[in-house]
């Protein structure tokens, strides 16, 4: 069985953040956890030193702030957040930009010496073909990420007759409490959901999943309808997303590290010339992508519009060449 540590980056609305959103996770055989998930540390606190990770979380966009951003200040945060990126930012100041790039290396390297992939899908939040979605467009940016995920994970366990866990970051917490006392299906419906992500993604695994049962169809109003109805639904998935604390999960934090990165990089290639502190980066990352992706390390997808108006999944030779697309 392979556990599959997820996450997502971009599910932020605003006008004036990323177009990008990101869902992915580290696919992992359940034989390899322990001694990955014991050198990942070790890794962490080399070059981040971050000694215990379960106390002091890998929150990604606290530390890239810190390190990429001069004189940067934890304002602006509620009290318990204010506390802890300051113990973070404490712990980073002898953290260089070079120890973060040799960090990013290093585990973008042994992830693929270890022979866990990345499968990630791209959603763009400013693409047209979300407009016309029977929610609204936030909703359609949440479920395609997902759906896609889904859909190409699906291919991967297929093709090692495997079974999938999913294994999430725990926000129920987030859920409006009366909505959190319904049943699951009342919870999904559509006047439930809203934009709340975790209730996105539980509505379109369980679309993808109601082949399973008769107890309730969503096919007529799915919220990620795909053009091939059979090839979406998913037959390798255990039924259920395993929710956890991402503190006590090394691998879906590292999961969260690799998919802002990854974020970070399209975002430069978008402008003419990423900052000068990230250039290096970008090339880094960029180089050990294209390594990676040589050997099917990093499995990527994007959403397209077909001529009829339905919405498929093209899987991309390169994570960062437009061009590069075949249908598998």
């Amino acid at each position: 069985m392979y556990l599959i540590y997820t996450d997502e980056t971009g599910t932020n609305f605003s006008s004036n953040v990323s177009p990008f959103l990101l869902y992915g996770g580290l696919v992992v055989h359940e034989s390899k956890v322990n001694n990955l998930e014991l050198q990942l540390q070790m890794m962490i606190a080399k070059f981040l030193k971050l000694g215990d990770i379960k106390k002091v979380e890998l929150h990604t966009s606290e530390i890239f702030q810190i390190i990429f951003t001069e004189n940067f200040e934890c304002k602006k945060r509620k009290s318990k957040d204010q506390k802890n990126c300051e113990e973070l930012q404490k712990i980073l100041s002898n953290v260089t930009v070079e120890d973060f790039i040799s960090f990013t290396d290093e585990l973008i390297q042994f992830l693929h010496k270890m022979d866990v992939p990345l499968i990630v899908s791209v959603v763009n939040k400013e693409d047209e073909i979300h407009k016309n979605h029977h929610l609204n467009k936030e909703v359609s940016a949440l479920a395609y990420s997902f759906k896609m995920f889904l859909n190409i994970l699906d291919r991967f366990l297929a093709s090692k007759n495997e079974k999938g866990l999913l294994i999430a970051d725990d926000f129920s917490n987030q859920i409006p409490a009366k909505i959190r006392t319904l049943s699951l299906y009342e919870r999904i419906a559509n006047d439930n959901i809203g934009k709340q992500k975790e209730l996105i993604f539980l509505r379109v695994l369980y679309e993808s999943l109601d082949w399973k049962s008769n107890s309730y169809d969503f096919t007529s109003k799915c919220i990620a309808p795909m053009k091939y109805e059979f090839e979406s639904k998913n037959m390798f998935l255990i039924d259920n997303i395993n929710y956890t604390n991402s503190k006590d999960s090394v691998l879906n934090q590292v999961s969260d590290f690799i998919l802002y990165i990854l974020r970070k990089t399209l975002e430069c290639q978008e402008n003419d010339a990423p900052p000068d502190n990230l250039e290096k980066l970008v090339k880094n990352i960029k180089d050990s992508i294209l390594l990676s992706e040589s050997e099917n390390k990093i499995i990527s997808g994007k959403l397209v519009g077909t001529l009829n108006s339905e919405l498929d999944v093209l899987f991309s030779e390169s994570f960062y060449n437009e061009d590069m697309r075949k249908r598998v």
